[in-house]
């Protein structure tokens, strides 16, 4: 009876213990050696959309993640470089998802020299956390505008534009998961000027166009964006994750754990009773 007393308090010791069990957060890194090329002629990657999703597929709260994209301009002479930064929807735009949640955005360039630039930056974004960015994600775009110059890169040349995206630990509980804000970040090139920029010389992003001013990722002129635009989609972090199986299983382990030891218990009592 002992024996059996005992083998009861140690498999509810363990259901307590695995449901004690904290969960970590994780810093993911992404894009390592994803670029966008001008050859000269057009723009090519080295990747698809899809590989962004895949990227932030596996995000819980309290996780975070890195994305890193090389800039590279293999044309004969020197090129500006435009970016756009859209924003399709935030966690607070979604019906689906409760309040209070707030996730971190950080956007950076870092040129050829090593130098970055924050291009925005925001502590706590969305949800009830507010600060100086006010609605979240969709501030970016506002200030942002429609395009805007990040820099000059001579023939060879190459820099690198960061993205960061950091879930608050309490973020929507669950249901985040179905509304992950979802951003699209298209490049647009043009043969460069005497001065950088949209003064330099050239039609510039959004101008007249022609052939010496590529178009955004498979668009056709920039400010437009074709099949082939650099999109971080809505995914469902959750639907299928493994997190949500364990879960479940160990629940499910724990209540017939504990119904088994309930039964043991009142077994052993019940034979004692009749000593």
């Amino acid at each position: 009876m002992i024996k059996k007393k005992f083998a009861c308090f140690a498999l509810t010791g363990l259901v307590l213990w695995n449901s004690a069990v904290p969960v970590h957060a994780e810093d993911y890194k992404g894009g390592e050696g994803w670029k966008v090329e001008f050859t000269g002629s057009s723009m090519e990657s080295n990747f698809q959309s899809s590989a962004i999703s895949d990227a932030v597929y596996a995000l819980q709260p309290g996780d975070s993640i890195t994305l890193g994209l090389s800039l590279v301009n293999n044309d004969s002479q020197g090129t500006d470089w435009y970016m756009t930064n859209e924003v399709l929807s935030s966690l607070e735009d979604s019906q689906s998802a409760a309040n209070g949640g707030a996730y971190a955005y950080w956007l950076s360039y870092t040129d050829s020299q090593g130098e970055e630039t924050v291009l925005y930056s925001s502590e706590n974004v969305g949800g009830e956390k507010r600060s100086a960015a006010g609605e979240g994600l969709h501030e970016a775009t506002d200030n942002l505008e429609e395009f805007f110059y990040l820099d000059r890169l001579e023939s060879g040349k190459s820099g690198i534009v960061t993205l960061k995206v950091v879930l608050d630990g309490e973020t929507q509980g669950n249901t985040y998961q179905n509304t992950l804000a979802s951003l699209q970040m298209n490049f647009a090139v043009e043969k460069a000027g005497t001065v950088p920029g949209p003064d330099g010389g050239g039609n510039g992003p959004g101008g007249s166009g022609g052939q010496d001013t590529p178009g955004a990722p498979n668009g056709d002129t920039p400010g437009t964006s074709g099949p082939g635009a650099y999109t971080l989609h809505s995914v469902r972090t959750g639907d299928p994750s493994n997190m949500i199986l364990w879960s479940a299983i160990a629940l499910g382990s724990g209540a017939a754990m504990l119904m088994l030891a309930a039964w043991y218990m009142k077994k052993e009592k019940g034979g004692s009773n009749s000593e």
